[in-house]
């Protein structure tokens, strides 16, 4: 009994606790899910587009190591900051070799000439004794003449005797006349292979005098020296230290060793992602704000755009962004900065005389002119490579000119001058160019087109453009190949070409080029390839003069005179330069705000409330307790605001994450969410683009 009841009691107990549990469990508050919520708004939504630049220079002109056919050892080099002049010495080589060789090469060619005039002698006097035998020859044939005639006073056998001997003189005389034909042609075939041993050695005479000449790399425009970094081996890995290339160092030949950077005139270059580039165009005004002076605005415009998106590899980001170029307002960004009106002006004029100098402007990059190319139906960098006869190179080679110089930029000038015949062209004839071929396309791509309908549109362009068929620096026609021929005779006044030297001939070049309608400094006419003839004309002349010597027109191309390099100085180092100091600074980093539209008016929500259900935009509209989905009609998109055209009403709740997801899920959404970077809930009108 007593067992029983104390079975009762217990039961009793652990049922009470069971319900006391119970209880309290009902009275804990529901756990309910929560779901963050906003309201749609209505009001004047302004889209902008943030991004973030550098600050460059619009123009900017690279050295490149020349090909010494030697040792290229760096014995003077312009300070680091330092404001270079316009045929200010940059860089200079060790020409010790290049000295030797050329007091080889020249030895060699006088002991040539020397051997020519030996053989000529020799020749003369073969010639005098060959004459002297020939008469004595002839004379024995006469007297022999003259003897037959009296055989009727002689005897049979001695009239006998004196035929033979005429036959032996007429066989000798014809041998001699053969030998003496032969001694003269074999003479003069070793006096030619001397002739063609002597032009030879005139050509490495005059190639060693150019590498000579190269030795020096002079400013082609004024700015400020930048010296690169020294890769050994050409090999590069993240985190290397690399010194920059100093006095006493050994390099490559085409290796770029330092950069003259055009400060008087900037552009600011930014990467901006796919729904960015979307909503910008040419033209489209911008506001900028350095870093390094926050609290002052600057206007600028888009200056142009990238087609192609690209990554940086080395930024371990896989995501591909256009790039955009913005020219900025000089004379703003220069007041900003505390400059006078008198600097401004120096500066300005400054720019005047380096855009017109032929340096190619820095430009957009190579993947922004594929993509300007490729809307037209081109194919591989640039558009259309094979189409171009210009020097293209290759994706961001350098093309040195004379004197070892290279303008290093994007490959935009010197494909578009390779239409025009080899020449650069400023990104006024550019405009101009690609608007004409537009008109020429009619439309079509230049996939579509055969290569005879693509040279009549390129001939076409080149008339436009205001320049001949051929094009500068292009094969002559016959009527100009006279009309050169009569001003090159008239300029040299009897002398002989071999007789001139590099300044002489480029001198002459100049004011035959002036006459020929060319302006002076341009490309000379284009030389042949060595040792062929005809068209391409002789080994190193010009097309259609085969009889010019190997080497003419060389001076003609140089850059800069014999008196300009020899008179050529280092620039003073950056403390003792009182220019610096209203100087700019290449790759000062910069915010960009462009305003892409003005929407007023409009029903925007965040972005973040827009979902994709079904291949189609929807949001969620809270009802009660509830969301239903609803699907809208998008009018704009940013990283931040979606304006939408219908679909939701004003002051309708939203929901920014997905309602209808698991727990787990809507936490990965909310992280994901957090990490883009989107702004928080009621980041209103003016949500950046």
């Amino acid at each position: 009994m007593k067992k029983l009841l104390f079975r009762l009691i217990l039961a009793g107990i652990v049922a009470g606790s069971a319900y006391g549990v119970w209880r309290l469990f009902r009275q804990m508050p529901e756990r309910q899910i929560q779901v963050p919520t906003t309201r749609v708004r209505q009001g004047d939504v302004v889209i902008r587009t943030y991004a973030r630049g550098e600050l460059r220079p619009v123009r900017q002109a690279t050295l490149v190591a020349p090909n010494l056919f030697g040792t290229v050892q760096i014995t003077r080099l312009a300070p680091l900051g330092a404001f270079a002049k316009e045929k200010d010495l940059i860089v200079e080589f060790d020409d010790s070799e290049v000295r030797s060789r050329l007091e080889e090469r020249e030895l060699e060619l006088q002991q040539i000439e020397e051997q020519i005039k030996k053989a000529q002698a020799e020749l003369a006097i073969r010639n005098n004794q060959d004459q002297v035998d020939l008469l004595k020859a002839r004379y024995s044939v006469r007297l022999a003449e003259l003897e037959v005639r009296r055989a009727e006073l002689k005897s049979a056998i001695d009239a006998k005797k004196d035929l033979l001997t005429l036959e032996e003189a007429r066989r000798r005389l014809k041998q001699l006349e053969s030998d003496i034909k032969s001694r003269l042609e074999q003479a003069e075939a070793e006096i030619a292979v001397l002739r063609e041993r002597r032009n030879r050695a005139l050509l490495e005479v005059r190639r060693e005098r150019q590498r000579l000449m190269q030795v020096k790399l002079l400013a082609p425009i004024s700015g400020l020296v930048a010296i690169r970094q020294s890769r050994p081996m050409g090999m590069y890995f993240p985190g290397m230290q690399l010194p920059d290339y100093r006095e006493g160092d050994q390099v490559f030949p085409g290796t770029p060793v330092a950069d003259v950077l055009d400060l008087s005139e900037m552009e600011l270059v930014a990467k901006v992602n796919e729904l960015d580039r979307a909503n910008l165009q040419e033209g489209q005004e911008a506001l900028v704000r350095l870093d390094a002076i926050p609290d002052k605005v600057f206007h600028a415009r888009i200056k142009s755009l990238s087609g192609t998106a690209s990554a940086n590899v080395w930024a371990g980001d896989p995501t591909k962004r256009f790039d955009v170029v913005f020219a900025v307002d000089m004379k703003e960004l220069l007041s900003g900065l505390g400059a006078k009106p008198e600097q401004i002006r120096m500066i300005l004029e400054t720019a005047e005389r380096n855009r017109s100098k032929p340096v190619t402007a820095a430009g957009p990059s190579p993947a922004m002119m594929a993509a300007a190319f490729a809307q037209q139906g081109g194919s591989g960098p640039g558009g259309m490579p094979m189409l171009l006869g210009g020097p293209a190179g290759g994706p961001g080679m350098e093309q040195p000119a004379a004197g070892g110089q290279a303008a290093e930029r994007p490959r935009r000038g010197s494909m578009m001058g390779g239409m025009m015949g080899g020449g650069q062209m400023s990104p006024e004839d550019m405009q101009k160019m690609r608007a004409l071929l537009e008109k020429e396309l009619g439309g079509r791509s230049m996939r579509d087109l055969s290569p005879e309908e693509r040279q009549k549109v390129f001939e076409k362009i080149r008339s436009a453009m205001g320049g001949a068929a051929g094009g500068p620096g292009g094969a002559m026609s016959p009527e100009d190949q006279k009309k050169f021929r009569a001003l090159l005779d008239k300029e040299l006044g009897g002398r002989k070409l071999e007789e001139l030297s590099p300044e002489e001939r480029r001198q002459i070049m100049e004011k035959v080029r002036q006459a020929m309608g060319q302006p002076a400094g341009g490309r000379a006419p284009r030389e042949g390839r060595e040792g062929t003839r005809g068209e391409r004309g002789g080994p190193g002349g010009l097309p259609g003069f085969p009889d010019l010597p190997a080497g003419f027109g060389l001076g003609a191309s140089q850059q800069f005179s014999e008196k300009d390099l020899e008179n050529a100085q280092l620039p003073p180092p950056p403390e003792a330069n009182s220019q610096l100091e209203i100087l700019l600074r290449p790759g000062l980093l910069a915010d960009v705000e462009i305003i892409v539209e003005k929407i007023p008016n409009a029903i925007y929500v965040p972005v973040q409330a827009v979902f994709e259900k079904d291949g189609k935009p929807v949001v969620y509209v809270k009802r009660g307790n509830t969301f239903e989905p609803r699907v809208i009609k998008p009018l704009k998109r940013s990283e931040s605001v979606m304006v939408i055209a219908e679909g939701v009403k004003p002051g309708e709740i939203v929901a920014l994450s997905d309602p209808t997801a698991r727990g787990t899920e809507r936490k990965k959404e909310e992280k994901k969410g957090a990490k883009s970077g989107a702004l928080p809930v009621g980041g209103g009108p003016g949500g950046g683009l």
